[in-house]
């Protein structure tokens, strides 16, 4: 599962999960490993759909355009219930915010109830029933989904900031090398005239 979002102007912070899942899948691909996409995010996936269109699962759009929230990861984490695809174990892959200037790509498991039930742990719980371990499945994925939304909305933004400064400094460094040349081309077209001027009056006295 791929977290990104819609929209773009923020360097490289898409384009990053993007080449790291397209790694892991064709490394898995080559070990017979059989896999699903759920692309969060229409960045991300305009890349991956070249390549794996066919494991294509869930595609969720109009994320990122305003600050996602819990019934975001819901419907998302309900979407993926519903498919009634027989995963093992899944995988998020979104980018963490450490910081205005440092983010980093982090990989997160999931598992399904089968999984959950066999844990070493759950044996502390008296008892869970079948339909209590298929909603806390459910629960944990939208929980993590929630979390996997904030950290990625809070990358783009820090990202996009971080493009937006440098487009700045860009468009102001090169409107000083314009108004530069600006001037020298005035000035030499003034001598240039002052010359011709100069040199007429020379050549009539």
């Amino acid at each position: 599962m791929e977290v990104s979002c819609d929209l773009g102007l923020c360097g490289g912070v898409h384009s990053g999960v993007a080449r790291r899942i397209r790694r892991e899948l064709a490394a898995r691909k080559a070990e017979g490993a059989s896999h699903k996409l759920v692309c969060v995010g229409d960045k991300s996936r305009g890349v991956l759909r070249r390549t794996y269109a066919d494991n294509m699962l869930i595609n969720v759009k109009d994320i990122g355009r305003i600050a996602p929230v819990f019934a975001d990861a819901s419907v998302i984490a309900a979407a993926i219930a519903e498919s009634r695809y027989g995963y093992d174990i899944g995988e998020v892959y979104y980018n963490k915010y450490f910081s205005p200037v440092k983010y980093e790509l982090t990989i997160v498991p999931f598992f399904n109830k089968f999984r959950i039930e066999n844990a070493p742990n759950i044996s502390a719980f008296d008892e869970v029933e079948e339909d209590q371990l298929e909603s806390y499945a459910e629960w944990t994925l939208a929980a993590l989904l929630y979390y996997a939304l904030k950290q990625g909305a809070a990358s783009e933004q820090s990202a996009r900031m971080a493009a937006m400064d440098n487009a700045t400094k860009n468009a102001e460094e090169m409107i000083r090398k314009l108004t530069l040349l600006f001037n020298r081309t005035r000035q030499a077209v003034i001598t240039r005239e002052l010359i011709e001027i100069i040199s007429g009056a020379a050549a009539l006295n």
